[in-house]
């Protein structure tokens, strides 16, 4: 327990039992970082390796205004889905807060402010979406890392080796008490499935898998089209383990985000028919450069 201004008493997240841990065994507290921290890393990793793969596949696009513009359209869409998914126009406070983003509303953001781009001045859009695919997986890295230490996005309650408890002030914690699995003033919340730590490591995967498509790639857009499947199918299985995701249940069954990810999925199998279908394929064994 820690004070914040005023005297307000305030939970610590996950990160200050792991600061605790570090300071039993010598490490500097500093090391160890935040939330925010995290997140700027991950937008930072993301522009990095989409900068650098549009070098060599689109060099003509304007790749710097597209990250910028982009960035800005990932920010609003994911706070407009994550307020629209929470109680938004009702409850308008959910777009004021300054935590609480949706990946999907953030994807829909991005793709949004890059096609208006592209109507302001044309550029090769199959291309530097193949590029930003690998970017935005390695992103999932770090971002879903900083999910985990604030205590957010987690897990059902599990009984795998694996599984983690997490201490009071957090979302996961505050959800078994509304559950009624947890006794309020309980020191930690049950073992619960660190869902984090499953997509990032899921970020990873497909982060080596997708860069390497980009070499064999038999026409544009496969890259793209190829992760938007990946993580439409792993987010889909992955709620079914998520214990934050919302009270919309379409059937009575299927969460708001899975939704989503069956329509997502769809979509990208569609265009990834047509476009294999009518596409000349593309030199294999480099990125090489590319204006589709």
């Amino acid at each position: 327990m820690r004070l914040a201004a005023g005297g307000v008493k305030v939970n610590p997240p996950m990160r200050f039992l792991m600061v605790e841990w570090a300071g039993l065994h010598g490490i500097p507290a500093w090391l160890i970082p935040d939330y925010w921290l995290m997140l700027t890393l991950a937008i930072v990793t993301c522009c990095l390796v989409t900068r650098r793969l549009a070098a060599q596949v689109v060099p003509e696009t304007p790749t710097g205004d597209l990250l910028v513009a982009g960035i800005l359209g990932l920010f609003l869409g994911s706070k407009l889905l994550y307020g629209f998914e929470f109680g938004f126009p009702a409850d308008y406070r959910r777009l004021l807060q300054p935590a609480g983003f949706s990946l999907y509303g953030g994807l829909a953001g991005l793709l949004t402010a890059w096609a208006l781009c592209r109507r302001l001045r044309p550029w090769p859009m199959a291309g530097f979406l193949d590029c930003a695919a690998p970017g935005l997986a390695a992103g999932l890295v770090p971002g879903r890392l900083g999910c985990f230490l604030a205590g957010c996005n987690g897990g059902v309650v599990s009984g795998l080796p694996w599984a983690v408890r997490f201490p009071p002030g957090t979302s996961s914690y505050n959800q078994q008490i509304e559950q009624g699995l947890l006794e309020p003033g309980s020191e930690l919340s049950l073992p619960a499935h660190p869902t984090q730590l499953y997509e990032s490591f899921f970020g990873l995967a497909a982060f080596v898998l997708l860069l390497r498509l980009l070499r064999i790639r038999r026409f544009g857009g496969e890259v793209f089209l190829t992760g938007i499947i990946w993580y439409a199918a792993f987010r889909f299985a992955s709620e079914w383990l998520r214990a934050d995701n919302g009270h919309f249940r379409f059937m009575d069954w299927f969460s708001f985000a899975q939704i989503i990810s069956l329509s997502a999925a769809a979509c990208g199998l569609s265009f990834y028919v047509r476009l294999s279908r009518r596409a000349v394929a593309l030199p294999t064994g480099s990125p090489g450069r590319e204006g589709g």
